[in-house]
């Protein structure tokens, strides 16, 4: 099953001569994926957690 980490944005913080899509879209250059906004400008965004690798005992069973 897949796990998330979450990053909160106070788009009210950005400033003004700064576009919201440049924020955005830099975001999402490193993994970020909008969520949601809320009626208070707070974007909530989420990327996947790389799983860890198995155990090296596992990675010999899989080899044979």
């Amino acid at each position: 099953m897949p796990q998330w980490e979450y990053e909160v944005l106070d788009l009210n913080e950005i400033p003004k001569r700064t576009s919201l899509l440049d924020v955005l879209n830099d975001a999402g250059s490193r993994g970020w994926e909008l969520v949601s906004i809320s009626s208070l400008n707070i974007a909530v965004l989420k990327r996947q957690i790389a799983p860890p690798p198995p155990p090296a005992e596992t990675r010999k069973a899989r080899q044979k």
